[in-house]
């Protein structure tokens, strides 16, 4: 009797596995379906969605990564970024500041920055998002690389409204005063803006809690203060080792 009791329990259990197996299987198999079906969007409604409506786009998103999009539009950005930055470089540099004097040969050095600029722009998202993707999976994230990457990119599209204060930088100078506080608090604003889009696409994209992708957000950050600190302490010690000289001579 016992033995039909135990063997009618595996018997159930076996049962229930394999009812779980199969769910499981329907829900992945849903998923890809519904992957699938969704239409790809376009450029304009990547742009317009990530700066108006980043949640509902986010979701998209993460279920179909728009990559080619994505790449257009870091190139755009990246682009944008390097000219007016360089060109307000050369306005710091130029006329009336004097310094165009002490380097007369400065605005030979933008097409270099433009390029270096551009190249660095590859390199950091391509870099930073190997590392989110890399601490979202530690902490438990369940999606794909391909997700993160578009997220990453088009977070950065806030700094599109960086190019008309640029602009004004280059135009009036950064020796002005209210146009050097007016770029610092828009670039602030910018910052801001994009790290929200960029937590919101991490969200989305590894199914995992606000709190969480924050976390993930912040860990980059906060590993590189760690690495600061722990150079400037070895640099500290250095300086203060070297005895002070306070033997000056007399000559009176």
């Amino acid at each position: 009797m016992k033995e039909d009791t135990n063997h009618s329990k595996e018997h159930d259990g076996d049962e229930d596995q394999l009812l779980a197996t199969n769910k499981t299987e329907e829900i992945l198999q849903h998923n890809e379906d519904s992957s699938n079906n969704i239409v790809t969007l376009g450029f304009l409604e990547v742009v317009y969605g990530v700066l108006f409506e980043p949640v509902k786009t986010m979701q998209k998103v993460a279920q179909k990564p728009p990559l080619l999009t994505t790449f257009l539009v870091v190139t755009l950005l990246s682009l944008l970024s390097a000219t007016t930055g360089f060109l307000t470089f050369t306005r710091a540099f130029g006329g009336g500041s004097g310094a165009g004097d002490i380097f007369p040969s400065i605005h030979l050095l933008v097409p270099i920055g433009v390029v270096a600029g551009f190249v660095f722009s590859y390199v950091k998202w391509f870099g930073g998002s190997a590392i989110l993707h890399l601490i979202a999976d530690l902490l438990g994230g369940r999606g794909r690389v391909k997700g993160v990457f578009a997220a990453v990119g088009l977070a950065g599209l806030p700094h599109i409204l960086l190019v008309p204060f640029q602009l004004l930088g280059y135009r009036y100078g950064l020796q002005s005063l209210p146009v050097s506080a007016l770029l610092f608090l828009v670039g602030l604003t910018v910052w801001v803006w994009s790290s929200i889009i960029l937590i919101i696409g991490l969200r989305e994209t590894h199914h995992f809690s606000t709190g969480r992708a924050v976390t993930v957000f912040i860990i980059p950050y906060l590993t590189l203060l760690l690495l600061l600190i722990l150079l400037l302490i070895p640099i500290t010690v250095l300086i203060s080792s070297f005895p002070l000289n306070t033997n000056t001579p007399s000559f009176f």
